[in-house]
């Protein structure tokens, strides 16, 4: 049953994190089209060229900082569980 728990734990973070790397994407397209700044005028046509690669990379980023930051809690850092150090 905790095993269930914890694959539903990893999809729900990485559909999460795939919801926002959407957004993040089609915003930036929205905010930046028309503008002249020399980053999006290298990597604008990549972007609106290759969406959904945009969107797995920014997802992938978002799931390895989240997983950096809140960690899933299978493995604790002091090596024995329940040891705490002084």
């Amino acid at each position: 049953m905790k095993q269930e728990q914890g694959k539903h734990g990893e999809l729900s973070r990485l559909a999460v994190c795939a919801v926002i790397a959407a957004a993040a994407v089609y915003a930036v397209e929205a905010l930046c089209e028309g503008k002249n700044w020399p980053v999006w005028e290298k990597y604008g046509p990549w972007l609106k060229e290759n969406k959904l690669q945009a969107i797995a990379v920014a997802a992938a980023v978002l799931y390895g900082v989240s997983m950096a930051l809140w960690p899933d809690g299978k493995k604790k850092p002091g090596g024995e569980e329940g040891f705490t150090p002084c």
